[in-house]
C-alpha cells in the first residue's frame, strides 16, 4: 500500500472527498459540535471549536503515518461541507478496516452518502486492496443501518459490545461488514 498522502482528492459525481484540513474549522466544528450526529455514531461531540481543531491535526498525523484516512465531503456545486468519511483502525496486513461517516442534519436523506459511500467502497477494496470492511454503530443509528444494507453489508449477529455515553447510559453497538467478493461484480462500486 502507497503512502496515504497521496490519496486524495478523492471524487465522486457530485462531491470531492478531502482532507480535512482543507475545510473551514467552524464547518467541521458544525458536525463535530452536533450531539445527535456524535450519538448516531456513537462518539463523543465537540464542546469547543478548539476540540475539533486538536481532532483535525490528530486526524492528519494518522494520514501521514498511514493509519487512517479521514476526509471532509464538500459539495463540487456548492462547494458546502457536507459532513466526513473516515478508513480507519486497519488491520496488522492492511486488509481490513472499519469506516466512519456523519453527514449534517441539514443534508441527510438526500442519497449524498449513498452516493458517497459506494465511492469510497470502490477506492477501499479495489485501490487500497481491502478485503474487508466493517461498520460499528449504535443499534438505534436505523438510517446508516439501512444505508449499509442497501450496499450489501451484513450485520454480525453475536457481536456483543455497548458504549457508555455522557449521562452515563449504554447503548449497544452493532457491527455490519462488507467483502471485496460480495461486491466484485458490482458496477457501482468500481472506479
Amino acid at each position: 500500500m502507497q503512502s496515504f498522502e497521496k490519496y486524495h482528492p478523492i471524487m465522486s459525481v457530485h462531491y470531492t472527498m478531502d482532507w480535512l484540513t482543507t475545510f473551514k474549522i467552524k464547518d467541521v466544528f458544525r458536525l463535530r459540535a452536533d450531539q445527535q450526529i456524535a450519538a448516531e455514531s456513537g462518539r463523543q461531540f465537540d464542546q469547543k471549536i478548539t476540540d475539533t481543531a486538536r481532532y483535525i491535526n490528530r486526524s492528519m498525523r494518522l494520514v501521514m503515518s498511514n493509519n487512517a484516512l479521514l476526509y471532509g465531503i464538500k459539495d463540487r456545486g456548492t462547494n458546502d461541507f457536507l459532513g466526513s468519511f473516515c478508513i480507519w483502525n486497519f488491520s496488522e496486513k492492511k486488509t481490513i478496516a472499519q469506516i466512519r461517516f456523519e453527514t449534517l442534519a441539514a443534508y441527510q436523506g438526500q442519497g449524498i452518502m449513498t452516493e458517497v459511500l459506494k465511492r469510497m467502497l470502490g477506492f477501499a477494496f479495489f485501490e487500497l486492496g481491502l478485503k474487508e470492511v466493517y461498520v460499528i454503530l449504535p443499534a438505534t443509528n436505523d438510517r446508516a443501518a439501512n444505508l449499509l444494507t442497501a450496499n450489501f453489508f451484513t450485520q454480525v449477529g453475536d457481536y456483543r459490545h455497548e458504549r457508555t455515553l455522557p449521562d452515563g447510559s449504554k447503548v449497544p453497538l452493532v457491527r455490519y461488514e462488507l467483502t471485496a467478493d460480495a461486491v466484485a461484480d458490482k458496477e457501482d462500486f468500481h472506479f
